[in-house]
């Protein structure tokens, strides 16, 4: 038995889903603890308990009451800098008041390709384990952003791990905020992460594989391909994949992130993001889920208006999926498309 956690609110309820689905759809036997941000997710969970028997819905107030230090750290910071917070937290305190043999904990925008057991088998001799960026030379500027992320990071119930997780929650106490301190090489929950290595030593296992951990950052590395329904990097079965910054707008339009990651795709990449288009919009409308924004994005914008800020998209037309480069368009033919976009989008 595997055992995960996450956690996200009815913005990210749908990729949350996937992410639980892909774990089914790859034969993991897991229980997942779902940390529910909002009443939505907590009642979405309750009402379909019979569809995610493998779903333990947590209470927010059920973590907060666990360490009375964090309701403190929630006055001081904005909502999202409250959630990268609880990132060490919802770990420890699973391991705490379950005691389960490790905890697994994943960013709901993950989708798995196929079973992750070979990172659970590294246990035996470590008590951590940490997915690094893996920046492809076009991203590498951005390492001043930390070496490792928090997707995907697995924890034992054994001294190290609990003593990694409470050193960390007390880091996040004291800062965690959303933006780079260079000077005292913060950020948010992440940078911290850069010295596990020394701190823990060989107790720290690293995800340096070609097929976990592959993200927008990243996949320019690796050649992506499908072949008879499952995907591939460098001829390897991908294991999981991470898409970040990959946000629905509408049933047709979704932000993507390649520009910002100067991300130049081929035909994998192509197949890899339409799957996960696709996967958004059948369970969306399979649970009758309303297209809602997330906390970093302002929903008084329009269609177009955010479109226009983060230049490149994906988009159906007539079931079919295309990528566009926005920002190629001249302003005039962008000031038209706004005038039009009540009628078209």
């Amino acid at each position: 038995m595997k055992y995960f956690t996450t956690y996200f609110d009815k913005n990210y309820l749908a990729k949350g889903l996937i992410l639980i689905q892909s774990l089914k759809e790859v034969g993991c036997i897991f229980k997942i603890y779902v940390l529910a941000l909002d009443n939505e997710t907590n009642d979405f969970f309750r009402e379909n308990n019979l569809e995610f028997q493998e779903v333990e819905v947590i209470d927010l107030l059920e973590l907060e009451a666990f360490d009375s230090r964090i309701l403190t750290a929630k006055n001081d910071r904005t909502l999202i800098e409250y959630y990268f917070t609880l990132s060490p937290f919802l770990p420890w305190f699973l391991l705490d008041k379950y005691s389960i043999p490790h905890i697994c904990s994943l960013d709901a925008d993950i989708v798995f390709y196929s079973n992750p057991s070979k990172y659970f088998e590294w246990l035996s001799e470590s008590s951590i384990v940490i997915t690094p960026h893996k920046f492809s030379k076009e991203n590498i500027d951005k390492l001043k952003y930390g070496k490792f992320n928090v997707s995907f990071q697995i924890f034992k119930n054994d001294e190290i791990g609990k003593k990694c997780l409470a050193n960390w929650g007390q880091q996040c106490l004291d800062w965690c905020f959303d933006y780079l301190d260079s000077e005292n090489s913060r950020f948010a929950d992440q940078l911290y992460l850069n010295s596990w290595e020394q701190e823990y030593g060989n107790k720290v296992s690293v995800i340096n594989d070609q097929i976990g951990g592959l993200a927008v950052w990243n996949v320019s590395d690796y050649l992506i391909r499908k072949k008879n329904g499952h995907f591939y990097s460098k001829n390897e079965n991908l294991i999981f994949y991470h898409f970040h910054n990959f946000k629905l707008l509408n049933s047709k339009i979704a932000i993507n992130g390649f520009l910002q990651h100067k991300l130049e795709i081929n035909e994998g990449i192509k197949k890899l993001y339409k799957d996960y288009f696709y996967r958004l919009n059948s369970v969306k409308k399979r649970f009758g889920l309303i297209q809602t924004f997330g906390i970093r994005q302002n929903s008084s914008e329009s269609v177009l208006e955010k479109i226009f800020i983060h230049e490149s998209i994906t988009i159906t037309v007539l079931g079919l999926c295309f990528f566009v480069k926005v920002q190629k368009y001249p302003l005039f033919i962008k000031r038209v498309l706004f005038k039009i976009e009540k009628v078209f989008l």
